[in-house]
């Protein structure tokens, strides 16, 4: 909680958190699916589990004020430069199917542990991005409140 001016504020509840929050709960869903299938790596029958994806643009709907059913937030340019905010083929071509495991084990496990080694990895470094992104918000409020 900051205390600013006599009146409470829990800064948690702005959005920008409110997004990182998200995101960082799915990372840490993500790091325990994926300890599951390094623990059941010679488990018999066992199949390698993973969770959906994030889905940046739903959670942006849902988190934007005033926006309508179907209509997430729209960007504006205001100075010649500025890009049009249109997505195209920087979306299709970040977008890739993930392929099933090419391995199984004669006992029916299909955890491979060097993909499970990469995705925990890709994890981890998702974690520290979105530790270091509530870092830098929470020293903008800290300068906004100290008015510096």
């Amino acid at each position: 909680m900051v205390k600013a001016s006599g009146c409470r504020m829990d800064i948690t509840n702005l959005p920008m958190f409110g997004l990182i929050k998200e995101r960082m709960n799915w990372v840490g869903q993500r790091q325990q699916v994926i300890a599951q299938n390094i623990a059941n790596a010679d488990t018999p029958e066992y199949r390698a589990r993973d969770i959906k994806k994030f889905d940046f643009q739903r959670t942006l709907r849902e988190h934007t004020p005033n926006s309508k059913v179907g209509k997430g937030a729209t960007m504006r340019a205001t100075h010649p430069m500025h890009l049009s905010g249109r997505v195209g083929s920087i979306a299709s071509a970040a977008s890739r199917a993930d392929r099933k495991p090419y391995e199984t084990a004669p006992d029916g496990n299909s955890v491979v542990l060097e993909e499970q080694m990469v995705k925990m990895n890709e994890a981890a470094i998702q974690h520290s991005a979105m530790v270091g992104l509530y870092r830098k918000h929470l020293r903008m409020i800290k300068l906004v409140i100290r008015g510096k």
